[in-house]
């Protein structure tokens, strides 16, 4: 089976846009030196949601790639 690649920023933000309208955000957390470590909260590079955060209607995703947090984009 061929690995699919991932998304450019760009794609993933039409992305965000197409599934979520003009409200939709992502955000890229470059990984960090080796030594340094990010909390076990805070491990992903990328987020993708819905521009909605801390509200009711809140919808976010994270992973380690586009396509990743696209799949686990649900409401928080």
């Amino acid at each position: 089976m061929k690995e699919m690649k991932d998304m450019t920023q760009t794609e993933a933000l039409a992305e965000a846009i197409r599934r979520w309208g003009p409200s939709g955000t992502i955000k890229f957390r470059p990984p960090l030196p080796a030594r340094k470590q990010r909390g076990r909260l805070a491990r992903y590079c990328c987020i993708v949601g819905n521009g909605i955060a801390g509200s009711f209607y809140s919808i976010e995703g994270q992973g380690n790639s586009w396509r990743e947090a696209f799949d686990d984009a649900r409401p928080r």
